[in-house]
């Protein structure tokens, strides 16, 4: 259950933290249309259909995936309770409050793992981490990479954070842990005592954690929805701004692509937004 107390303790620590790491995305992009990129969902089929590119500018079926994940995690994320007030109700039946905090935590486990599953988060947390480090967007999706999710936030995603954006390197150290993926991914925990028992320690020499108090879960959780929340919040504004920038284009924002056109010029494409419908769209000079 989300809480509205905890929210907000915690809220201006993540948004910093997301702030940062998109002003350095924004800051250090190869191209100024780089971190626009980021949030289009340009099928990979309708770039051939149109002769643009053969490389991905959006997550194509990923998306879908990604969509059913979104009206799954907004059910629980839009409810906010007072903290205080379901606490003094809950107290009064102790059957009742083991028989909710069982049920609420083994649903907090579940969006915690389809979070770090995610291939368009995760797709999205490597492609603002690359532009932060000053690198090109990664156009080409490749499954079998973001499989090898045990490598990809560590090696990946957090790669050199700690120098150019410590706030977010930080708050990725606290809130994601491979252990706690894999276990519920398993089934490996189980609940007892206030706390999520961990019973896959000895599979890795890195797996250090025993057990989680429902407190700490509390705290790890609600900032993993934090950081949802402002991943959303920092793309919609990062759009707004490139719709701002838009206007008065004749041709609109020019996109270059990884590739040469027939002439060995880098070959480009112009986006423009429509607001009626709310999108971005490719514009024919």
């Amino acid at each position: 259950m989300i809480f509205q107390e905890t929210l907000l303790k915690y809220n201006d620590y993540v948004r910093e933290a997301v702030d940062e790491l998109f002003l350095n995305s924004f800051t250090n992009q190869q191209n100024e249309t780089d971190l626009l990129l980021v949030k289009n969902d340009y099928p990979e089929e309708t770039l051939r259909r149109l002769k643009i590119s053969n490389f991905q500018i959006g997550p194509d079926s990923i998306s879908y995936r990604y969509n059913s994940f979104y009206k799954f995690i907004d059910q629980y994320r839009d409810k906010v309770f007072k903290k205080v007030e379901h606490k003094t109700e809950l107290d009064k039946n102790s059957f009742k409050r083991d028989y909710f905090y069982h049920y609420l935590v083994e649903h907090e486990l579940l969006i915690y793992m389809k979070f770090w599953e995610s291939d368009l988060i995760l797709r999205r947390l490597y492609n603002l981490a690359r532009l932060a480090r000053g690198q090109s967007y990664e156009w080409q999706y490749n499954q079998d990479f973001f499989n090898a999710r045990r490598t990809l936030v560590r090696d990946e995603i957090q790669k050199d954070l700690d120098k150019i954006s410590p706030k977010f390197n930080q708050l990725i150290d606290e809130i994601y842990s491979r252990q706690i993926r894999n276990a519920i991914a398993h089934s490996q925990y189980y609940l007892m005592y206030d706390s999520i028992n961990l019973t896959n320690n000895e599979e890795s020499q890195h797996y250090k954690l025993g057990t989680i108090s429902y407190s700490d879960w509390e705290i790890l959780f609600h900032k993993n929805i934090l950081l949802y929340n402002h991943l959303i919040r920092c793309t919609n504004d990062y759009s707004v701004r490139y719709q701002k920038n838009v206007k008065g284009k004749h041709f609109g924002l020019m996109i270059v692509f990884p590739e040469k056109d027939p002439k060995g010029n880098d070959k480009t494409g112009w986006l423009k937004y429509d607001d009626t419908y709310g999108k971005w769209n490719w514009n024919y000079p």
